[in-house]
């Protein structure tokens, strides 16, 4: 094997651990946040389930356990194609895009002492968040999500993947974001719909 090869092989298992690393991350976070819904559950004032809703929650276990199996499975010692590298680098800078986005979100709610977001549920205390991450778009956990599912598949060339990314999470985060900005919008009133005129819901506004 000649040093060039050996050189990819090396920049390769390096941006596929980034991946990797990425999903523990969030992983991270989501055992956190599902130790605190219960609790917060309680003191919302408003509440909504539905399919939605239920459909979203699926999501969760499922990363969960892809994120396990990217932990125990080595990355690839060569690359497969040529295309394996690029689709790494790729991935890799979506997939830290999107945890450094729902980070950012994080450090954002935490700032206004809202230690979690609205979800489909607003607490008592809760006062609707404009700037920060909100202030990039209305919603930048979602949004982060969504480039962390496409960095995983992207980087692992995955056809299955992507399926699961581009037919089942993005569509429902997307309808998620709609039921969840209907009640926002019945609980803000005025002030979230001026809000929605000024930042997008998942894409930043270039005005």
């Amino acid at each position: 094997m000649n040093v060039g090869a050996v050189s990819s092989s090396v920049v390769l298992e390096i941006l596929l651990r980034c991946v990797t690393v990425a999903a523990l991350i969030r992983s991270a976070w989501l055992l956190v946040g599902l130790a605190r819904v219960i609790p917060v559950h309680r003191r919302a004032r408003i509440t909504r389930w539905g399919l939605v809703e239920a459909l979203t929650f699926l999501e969760l276990p499922v990363f969960l356990g892809l994120t396990g199996l990217l932990f125990v499975r080595a990355p690839a010692a060569t690359p497969a194609s040529s295309l394996a590298l690029p689709a790494a680098a790729l991935g890799a800078l979506l997939a830290l895009a999107g945890v450094g986005v729902s980070l950012w979100a994080i450090y954002t709610t935490v700032r206004r002492r809202v230690i979690l977001d609205a979800g489909h549920f607003v607490k008592q205390e809760h006062a609707l968040i404009t700037t920060g991450a909100y202030g990039f778009v209305r919603n930048p956990m979602y949004l982060g999500i969504i480039l962390l599912w496409l960095g995983m598949a992207i980087s692992s060339q995955s056809p299955l993947l992507l399926l699961v990314a581009s037919g089942y999470v993005m569509p429902v985060l997307w309808l998620y974001t709609r039921a969840e900005e209907r009640m926002l919008a019945s609980e803000f009133g005025v002030a979230f719909e001026a809000y929605c005129r000024c930042v997008g819901r998942l894409l930043p506004r270039l005005r």
